[in-house]
């Protein structure tokens, strides 16, 4: 989807997180996660993880405490794994003319 400049939030660091749960556990810990203000999005799975979650804070610092002292104490959570997102400027495509952020 393209945005242009007007629409666009101020920068933050963003990060996935992969979310290993206790069996059965699922729809709990997502009850949890929606109550994080800065997980902009989750999705279960099925796989290796069982709910990946993007999130979106202002500073390295907040990411670290948000996973640290927001996701890994929910109860029932058991592992988490994290890749966290290159912190760049957004990359700029023209379209006839005009200049969008993707």
């Amino acid at each position: 989807m393209l945005r242009s400049p007007e629409e666009l939030e101020p920068e933050y660091q963003q990060a996935y997180v992969m979310i290993n749960c206790e069996d059965g556990a699922q729809e709990y810990v997502v009850e949890e996660l929606k109550s994080i203000k800065c997980v902009k999005e989750m999705s279960t799975t099925i796989g290796s993880y069982d709910i990946v979650t993007k999130i979106a804070v202002p500073s390295i610092d907040a990411l670290r405490e948000t996973i640290e002292f927001k996701i890994r104490r929910i109860q029932k959570v058991r592992t988490t794994t994290t890749i966290i997102c290159e912190q760049s400027k957004s990359v700029l495509k023209s379209i006839k003319g005009k200049i969008y952020h993707v």
